[in-house]
């Protein structure tokens, strides 16, 4: 192993001005984070675990010690003796009754900003909860962590897509744009980086959208699949190319597999990461194997259930389990995000450490059916913008054989309309399913911000 910083674009005033300082102090813990996470996530497996483990105790400590209702949980056992494994499923229900009943478990004697928080809804089920200023932390560390430790390009600009429907009210065509020097936080003084642009959109115009994108080289391209589908309606994946993309980064949600091979196809890779509103980071996808997702045990402690087998497009995946070692504000300790998916202890690539695949749910629509069975439901946008105008939509299982389907932005469909809506759906799902189309002036998405094309409320 050798350290060398040659190839690291440092600026030209990297090094402090100080006497007997190397680097200013908000710099370099900046750093020294990136190099710790990066050094707990790729070192010693053994050390890691035993961090895990005494990271661990540490929240079950503070979880007993503060809360009755964790207390109840965790019982009068000894904390080291306690076997994670061996601790109850927490729902997303009794998240939600904690947080109410009790509040916030870190005080404003201990000096840590904290700050009360919710789901986006996506689930169905939104939660609302409590987070310190370390999960917003870790999140900025980390993501910047993944830079060094695939040895990306700092130098590269970085574009990332907001949707928000206020813009609709502000801008002509549908987006704003905000621009910033360098993307890299607290480091930026000591590492050059490109720039930073942020687009807000909502219904955004596709031709002015990609005179903008065209301005300033794409870089990393941070992005909600649904509105890379939306574009591949009208231009050809070689566009982002020609623009300048290096990286296809999705958010939010599961890219689709047309999308991902487009992209593929003109030399584009995907790399996506897996996370959740609740917990933050979950995986990063590996560089060498797709959808395999090396989990951020830095932040968390992935089960997945094994008495719970689900068989889901002929593979065994179980319901997926996440501890946020970090979560001492509301804690989250075997917490049932409401994915099912499998976990190898290694990447087929090599790496030591646990690695998520076959992720299905919230990301991926599931449907379920009425002989038990679980199978993946995907009707791309451009499947239903080709049978009539309209704003948005919005599919819902609201039984174990019906499918809800609202179009939004016009009072009524012909009849030829709904017909069609109806025979794409069963095509997706299948006949055993009855299917409603209504037309609607605008669709009530509550207060979520994501917008998911389906949505199952029987899972």
């Amino acid at each position: 192993m050798r350290l060398d910083f040659s190839e690291l674009p440092l600026t030209n005033r990297a090094f402090s001005e100080k006497p007997m300082t190397f680097i200013d102090q908000g710099p370099k813990t900046f750093l020294a984070e990136v190099i710790e996470l990066a050094a707990l996530e790729t070192g010693n497996r053994t050390a890691r675990e035993y961090w895990q483990q005494k990271q661990l105790q540490n929240l079950l400590q503070h979880a007993a010690q503060r809360s009755a209702f964790w207390q109840k949980r965790i019982g009068t056992r000894k904390i080291s003796s306690i076997n994670l494994s061996h601790l109850p499923m927490l729902t997303r229900s009794e998240v939600g009754q904690q947080a109410a009943a009790e509040g916030c478990l870190l005080s404003p004697d201990e000096r840590i900003r904290t700050k009360k928080h919710s789901t986006s809804g996506s689930t169905g089920m939104p939660v609302q909860f409590f987070v310190s200023e370390m999960s917003p932390h870790y999140d900025a560390v980390r993501s910047i962590a993944q830079h060094f430790m695939e040895g990306r390009d700092p130098t590269l600009n970085r574009t990332r897509f907001r949707p928000e429907p206020m813009v609709s009210k502000s801008s002509k065509n549908g987006f704003t744009v905000k621009k910033k020097d360098h993307w890299l936080g607290n480091i930026a003084s000591q590492i050059r980086s490109g720039i930073n642009k942020q687009i807000e959109y909502f219904r955004p115009n596709i031709d002015a959208l990609c005179e903008e994108l065209e301005r300033d080289s794409i870089g990393y391209l941070i992005v909600q699949p649904r509105l890379i589908e939306t574009m591949l309606q009208d231009i050809d994946p070689a566009f982002f190319k020609r623009a300048g993309t290096a990286i296809l980064m999705p958010m939010a949600e599961a890219v689709s597999p047309e999308v991902r091979e487009a992209f593929s196809s003109v030399g584009i890779p995907v790399r996506a990461s897996y996370s959740s509103e609740e917990v933050g980071t979950i995986g990063y996808e590996c560089e060498k194997v797709p959808g395999s997702y090396h989990v951020a045990t830095s932040n968390v402690i992935v089960e997945v259930i094994p008495d719970e087998p689900i068989r889901l497009m002929g593979r065994k995946v179980g319901r997926v389990l996440v501890t946020h070692l970090h979560s001492y504000a509301t804690p989250f300790i075997r917490y049932d995000i409401g994915d099912v998916a499998t976990l190898d202890k290694v990447c087929p690539c090599g790496h030591n450490g646990p690695a998520v695949s076959n992720i299905y749910g919230r990301a991926k629509a599931l449907l379920k059916h009425a002989d038990g069975r679980v199978s993946i439901f995907h009707v791309r946008g451009k499947e239903m913008t080709a049978l009539a105008k309209f704003d948005e939509y919005r599919m819902r299982q609201t039984d174990i054989n019906k499918i809800a389907v609202e179009i939004g932005g016009r009072d009524s469909l012909t009849p030829e309309e709904t017909a069609a809506f109806i025979k794409l759906v069963k095509l997706h799902a299948g006949d055993e399913f009855d299917v409603s189309v209504k037309a609607v002036a605008q669709i009530d998405w509550g207060p979520s911000i994501k917008r998911p094309g389906f949505r199952s409320e029987v899972l």
